[in-house]
């Protein structure tokens, strides 16, 4: 090939494009093994391997604008130092455009550390800024990680749009990126997946492309440029939403699920937030839902209900990821009894969410232990459990492992009453309206079970923090969950303390890491709160744990420190106590390893942030926080100060259970619990100790002559750990036809001939707020 020759190559006058080049300009992602016809002919602008560039600084035309750049064994490589002093190469475009595909692969050499970036500049002005970028962090597992960024005309960032990849970019391995740009709306992808979908390109509509390091050395192949003329979906399309749900007096009342059975259930369904779609591939290698394809169901659900993907088989897999990644969907779960099969989907695409399908006939003690690791294991957050086999106990173990249940039931308005006051997350209804109609009849503020609360280092506001002492006055509050801080002394043993020195807690001075265990154990950890905590100890982490071992109560173990997953997770597993314990931290880094060490413990990303100000910022947040965890299986451990009721809504309704910290302020926790948050991490676990977890009745249905009259009552258990009822004051609320009963404390008159649902209440002030602790109904006949 002449020189000549080589520079059309790379720069050229519009060739028309058909069939393959296709797939890299329509709005699907390029995904192996498919064709994809394009509507219209596209161009070709740019394209460029570097193999025939021996002895070649830059291909001809292309232009070094500041740093260090070379064609070094078939490909661009761009070196810097730090971002103070990047590396630029700019690829001027004969046509003037700025509607086109630009897509490379990209291999990081090597980062000065984690947060430096390089990336994909398009739509350059001046042959130098302003212009947008698509930018990759080394570090692409954090909130950060990939960015829609502009270059503003003052020379500074601006950065509107920023994700994150559920996997770090590993150095030496090649990832395919993609820009696709039409007018002010971009698409951003990464190995054919969509991670940043924008319409805010308004500035400049036309420009020439370019690549960037900052503080990394990096190489592009591959390169290629190509007109696009196809209009990107609109962005409604990938909207994130809240769906529909019933109206309620209930907090925190489960979300309604319904099978699917036509398209036409979708348009006339309502009320419903999520739907089954049990996903099969015909003879011809199409995916079905039933007799419909899955495309029609898809298109008729987008923006309305959530899919969630039933599969049974592995042939199903590879196709269904190839239909997710073609139609941008990011908004779904992916649910089977086989819990490899959801493993599997989750490594191709980790973003999905995972429920498992319990399908024994039983559900013992140890069933359920099993089924809690292999939810855990398997990168799920769900339980789809028969209603036959639920019970209040399986929802509390299920809960405090935060795991989300989803029950299966509904035949009837009294199944779903029985499916509320178990406490599930989520009822899959067979007669989704008859659910509905039970969720209209409770009064104002009820509850049916209150929340599981995290005793915060023991109880601060009770006995010295991160002490025995204060760990089993927890335990006796009735704390669900006890959380602690872990470190690692000098020499290399695991204690607990919170902060990095252990100068505020106990009698000594000095950083917890430049101190051995002795040191440590010779401080006195509770002189500082009392002269009656004198003498408490430091704990080691492996006293915490041989403390509570057996106890129906779960450890929520912080890793404080860096580098101590491993250890700590080596002597969870010493103690035997995988199924008692679950992990968070605010270093990413040690979750990720801790579920690498050992995927069923459940792990939590600890994180705060700010709330954004519009109810589409705080869905599109909330679905970004969502996937992001999703991703790494760990569930989203936020600040109450970060999370909105919108926030905890499309938690609720995706399966996602978390747990919010910290609460001090009594109003604040009565204001979170008033929005749907269920797990409290709290100083004050004696805020909820004589809150009554539930009330229960001992007759479901009571029958009445006109004239008659029955007292209703129901008892109180008091504790999650003891099978125990207490008298407890109560009254009765009616829901129904008004003029068939008259109510009078705890007795009912029957008037004239009708049905009436009878629901015992125990009203109570807690957190600044009233509730009514409501027991499940009461069917009342009168004839």
């Amino acid at each position: 090939m002449s020189k000549k020759q080589k520079k059309q190559h790379r720069k050229v006058t519009p060739i028309v494009l058909t069939s393959l080049m296709a797939i890299g300009i329509s709005s699907i992602p390029i995904i192996p093994g498919t064709t994809v016809q394009a509507s219209g002919q596209e161009s070709l602008l740019v394209t460029e391997n570097f193999d025939q560039l021996t002895g070649q600084t830059l291909p001809n035309g292309w232009k070094l604008l500041e740093g260090q750049a070379e064609v070094k064994e078939g490909k661009l490589q761009l070196t810097s130092p730090a971002t103070s002093k990047p590396s630029r190469v700019l690829i001027p475009l004969e046509d003037e455009s700025g509607d086109y595909v630009f897509e490379a692969d990209m291999t990081f050499i090597s980062a000065v550390e984690d947060t430096r970036w390089a990336s994909m500049m398009y739509r350059v002005q001046e042959d130098n800024y302003p212009y947008y970028q698509f930018a990759v962090r080394r570090g692409t597992t954090a909130l950060n990680g990939l960015e829609f960024a502009i270059r503003n005309e003052r020379n500074q960032w601006d950065v509107p749009e920023k994700t994150f990849y559920p996997e770090p970019f590993q150095f030496g391995k090649s990832y395919h990126l993609k820009i696709v740009a039409k007018d002010n709306r971009v698409q951003q992808f990464v190995n054919g997946q969509l991670v940043i979908d924008t319409d805010l390109a308004t500035k400049w509509s036309k420009g020439d492309v370019g690549f960037q390091a900052a503080g990394v050395t990096v190489q592009f192949d591959n390169v290629k440029v190509t007109t696009n003329t196809e209009e990107l979906p609109p962005l409604e399309n990938s909207k994130a939403f809240l769906a529909d749900e019933p109206e309620t007096n209930i907090v925190n009342a489960p979300t309604v699920i319904s099978n699917f059975e036509t398209v036409e259930e979708i348009a006339n369904s309502q009320d419903v937030s999520s739907m089954i779609l049990p996903v099969h591939t015909n003879a011809q290698g199409k995916l079905f839902v039933n007799d419909t394809p899955l495309s029609e169901v898809i298109k008729a659900m987008k923006g309305k209900m959530i899919p969630i993907f039933q599969i049974q088989d592995e042939k199903t897999i590879t196709g269904l990821q190839d239909f997710i990644k073609a139609q941008q969907l990011q908004d779904i779960s992916v649910m089977s009894s086989n819990t490899e099969l959801v493993k599997q989907f989750k490594e191709g695409i980790p973003f999905v969410r995972g429920a498992v399908f319990y399908t024994k006939n039983a559900l013992n003690k140890h069933d359920l232990k099993e089924l809690a690791l292999q939810i855990h294991e398997s990168n799920a957050k769900v339980a789809v459990i028969p209603q036959k086999l639920i019970t209040p106990e399986v929802v509390h173990y299920l809960h405090s492992r935060t795991i989300s249940i989803w029950g299966i039931g509904g035949e009837n308005e009294s199944d779903a009453h029985s499916l509320i006051h178990l406490g599930v997350d989520g009822i899959i209804a067979k007669d989704e309206q008859a659910a509905v109609s039970a969720y209209s009849q409770y009064p104002e503020n009820t509850i049916v079970q209150r929340p599981i609360v995290a005793a915060h280092r023991g109880v601060p506001s009770l006995a010295p923090e991160n002490t025995m002492a204060g760990y089993q006055l927890a335990y006796e509050l009735g704390a669900d969950l006890i959380e602690t801080d872990v470190q690692r002394t000098k020499d290399g043993h695991l204690i607990i303390m919170h902060d990095y020195t252990v100068d505020r807690t106990t009698n000594g001075t000095g950083n917890v890491a430049d101190l051995t265990l002795e040191q440590i154990r010779a401080l006195d950890a509770g002189i500082k709160y009392g002269p009656e905590f004198a003498g408490e100890k430091v704990p080691t982490f492996r006293e915490y744990l041989q403390a509570f071992k057996g106890k129906d109560v779960v450890l929520l173990v912080e890793l404080k420190a860096t580098d101590v997953a491993e250890q700590t997770m080596k002597e969870i597993e010493e103690e035997g106590m995988t199924d008692q314990v679950l992990i968070q931290s605010f270093h990413l880094g040690e979750i990720i390893k801790s579920d690498e060490v050992n995927p069923q413990v459940g792990i939590g990303y600890l994180f705060s942030a700010g709330v954004p100000a519009t109810t589409d910022a705080k869905l599109k947040n909330a679905q970004q926080m969502l996937n992001y965890a999703s991703g790494m299986n760990a569930t989203l451990n936020a600040s109450y100060g970060s999370i909105s009721k919108e926030f905890t809504t499309y938690m609720r309704q995706r399966g996602m259970m978390n747990m919010h910290w910290t609460f001090r302020n009594e109003q604040h926790l009565g204001n979170q619990l008033e929005q749907g948050v269920i797990g409290p991490i709290t100083d004050y676990t004696q805020w909820l100790t004589d809150v009554p977890i539930r009330l229960e009745t001992p007759i479901k249905k009571r029958n009445l002559k006109v004239g008659d009259s029955a007292v209703i009552q129901a008892k109180a258990f008091m504790h999650y750990r003891e099978d125990k009822k207490e008298n407890i004051e109560t009254k009765l609320f009616v829901s129904g036809d008004q003029d068939n009963v008259v109510v009078e404390g705890n007795t009912i008159k029957a008037l004239k001939p009708g049905k009436v649902n009878v629901f015992v209440t125990h009203t109570f002030s807690a957190h600044g707020k009233e509730w009514n602790l409501v027991a499940e109904p009461v069917e009342v006949n009168i004839r």
